[in-house]
């Protein structure tokens, strides 16, 4: 995570949940940039970990290939916050919907000229997702995808 994004007391809250309901052992690595990058990806090889969520951010983005080849070069499953960044090899992406997203955020700001005051409109959550698949990545990591995943998917890049 980057805690120029997301702080980490935010980031915890969402863990501790996940935490307790999928019984997993959760470790936040952190890293505000690339000049973060080589000893917190250091760190994560020698946890040797099972799989990696890379949440949504706008560094990440642009460096993910060197995180997605990493991944791949890890053997490491990956999850990103977006399908854009499967383009460096990542396995699976589940983010909202961004345009949906974004044609809410127009309504909002609809809202907002013509008058509402910002602190009066309702606050909204993502009621869409997207999960897409990047089958290379799981054949690469020797993963056979289950039929029910991916007839769930609303992507499957091949």
């Amino acid at each position: 995570m980057n805690p120029y994004t997301l702080s980490r007391a935010t980031l915890e809250q969402g863990v501790d949940e996940v935490r307790r309901q999928a019984g997993l052992e959760i470790v936040v690595f952190e890293a505000r940039g690339p000049e973060d990058f080589d000893a917190t990806l250091a760190a994560m090889a020698r946890d040797r970990l099972d799989g990696v969520l890379i949440l949504a951010d706008a560094t990440f983005y642009l460096h993910r290939m060197r995180l997605g080849e990493w991944c791949a070069t890890q053997r490491l499953p990956s999850i990103w916050g977006g399908s854009g960044y499967l383009e460096g090899g990542g396995l699976a992406s589940f983010q909202g919907d961004f345009g949906e997203l974004f044609r809410r955020s127009a309504t909002q700001v609809d809202k907002i000229l013509r008058g509402t005051p910002p602190g009066e409109i309702p606050w909204e959550q993502s009621t869409k997702f997207e999960l897409v698949l990047n089958l290379k990545a799981a054949r690469a990591l020797g993963l056979k995808v289950p039929q029910s995943v991916l007839v769930s998917a609303d992507e499957v890049i091949e």
